[in-house]
């Protein structure tokens, strides 16, 4: 029954129940780490299937911390995800945008792929079974239908599924294998575009339409193949949307040029990615997330910035000087903002500074903070060390 852990449910202690179901998920916490996680009971004939998912490793999947009998009950502990359901986004959206879609489409089809390759069949993939994490991660949760393709079989032993989503073949067609997942994911990005099953109303936004057509085929054999194929597919349409969206933004550009005969930035759309607000979504901190609160924080912090650090300059009298006042400037108040603020997403290079552990990611930002104080302080000591000579 693969490598059950039979000896470590006292290492948990339970905080909460997430749901109001009967021997529904449960918030919990490592007693050793303090790590939160949750427990899920699950039926004993998945114990193998969930020590296979324990196994895999891939960002769009909750990780596996433990798959453990306690009695004759099974219990998976896997990450607590900070977020909302892809349910939950739908409710209180009136548009998702299409390159979002499409782009939570490629993140989807990532979490399938390394499902499929160990040969698990999700069976279940619903938007409320889609979490998007507080930092904009998409994760696929919920493995209550899990199953390994048998391919000698007429049907699924169990048919399992949520009306709507599941595949034809789950209820009995056929049996179900990666193209089920599919057909799942075709459906969610119909309700991601019109809130409506497909068979009630289609989407028609040219770059999703025929990926839902294919995906949401009555025979598995006209869907797409594989997870892998269905990725290419949405990546190309991503890439002509970029396209399209770019030539688009150029003619307007142009139009408001004839027009006006001059170009500001009030002259463009709100709902329009001009560079200047492109430049600063990827670039500036305090941009980059829309938020208002942080956007006015950022700009009363530039501008502070911006009425001290040329007076610093300018009071310097040598060129030399006025280069290290510069370079001091530039340390005391832009390098500590580039280094906190996750500048071009460098801290996800940083193993310490995306680590799920509280206590590591804190170390991380600690020894940021010292890292930046030294160079300071170096700093110092060098051009004082210059000007008394």
């Amino acid at each position: 029954m693969g490598n059950i852990n039979n000896s470590g449910p006292f290492s948990y202690k339970e905080i909460e129940p997430l749901t109001d179901k009967a021997n529904g998920p449960l918030l919990v916490r490592k007693n050793d780490t303090k790590e939160f996680f949750v427990k899920k009971c699950y039926p004993l004939y998945l114990a193998d299937n969930l020590t296979t998912l324990q196994q895999i490793k891939q960002t769009n999947l909750p990780k596996v911390q433990e798959v453990l009998i306690e009695g004759d009950q099974l219990y998976l502990y896997e990450e607590f995800i900070h977020g909302k359901t892809l349910t939950e986004v739908i409710s209180s959206s009136e548009v998702i945008e299409t390159e979002t879609i499409l782009k939570m489409t490629l993140s989807l089809l990532d979490a399938l792929i390394a499902l499929h390759d160990k040969g698990l069949v999700h069976r279940d993939v619903k938007p409320g079974n889609i979490m998007l994490t507080n930092d904009g991660m998409l994760k696929l949760i919920d493995f209550d239908a899990v199953r390994v393709f048998d391919g000698a079989k007429d049907t699924d032993t169990i048919q399992l599924g949520t009306v709507g989503f599941a595949s034809p073949e789950q209820f009995g067609f056929a049996e179900s294998d990666a193209r089920s997942d599919l057909y799942s994911v075709g459906v969610v990005i119909n309700i991601c575009s019109v809130k409506e099953y497909p068979k009630n109303k289609l989407s028609s936004d040219p770059f999703l339409r025929e990926i839902i057509l294919k995906a949401t085929r009555f025979d598995p054999k006209d869907r797409y193949q594989s997870a892998v194929e269905m990725k290419t597919v949405v990546r190309e349409k991503w890439k002509q949307w970029v396209n399209e969206t770019h030539h688009n933004e150029d003619r307007l550009v142009l139009d408001n040029r004839e027009n006006k005969n001059e170009k500001t930035d009030m002259d463009e759309p709100n709902n329009v990615k001009t560079p200047i607000r492109s430049f600063l979504r990827k670039y500036v901190p305090g941009f980059r997330t829309d938020q208002p609160w942080k956007m006015t924080l950022a700009i009363i912090y530039y501008v502070l910035m911006l009425m001290g650090l040329p007076g610093m300059v300018y009071e310097a009298t040598s060129m030399t000087e006025k280069l290290l006042r510069t370079i001091e400037g530039f340390t005391i108040f832009v390098l500590p903002v580039l280094l906190l603020t996750n500048f071009m997403n460098f801290h996800e290079k940083i193993p310490l500074l995306h680590s799920k552990k509280l206590i590591l990611r804190g170390l991380g930002y600690g020894l940021l903070a010292v890292g930046w104080l030294i160079f300071f302080v170096l700093y110092l000591l060098v051009t004082n060390g210059g000007a008394k000579r």
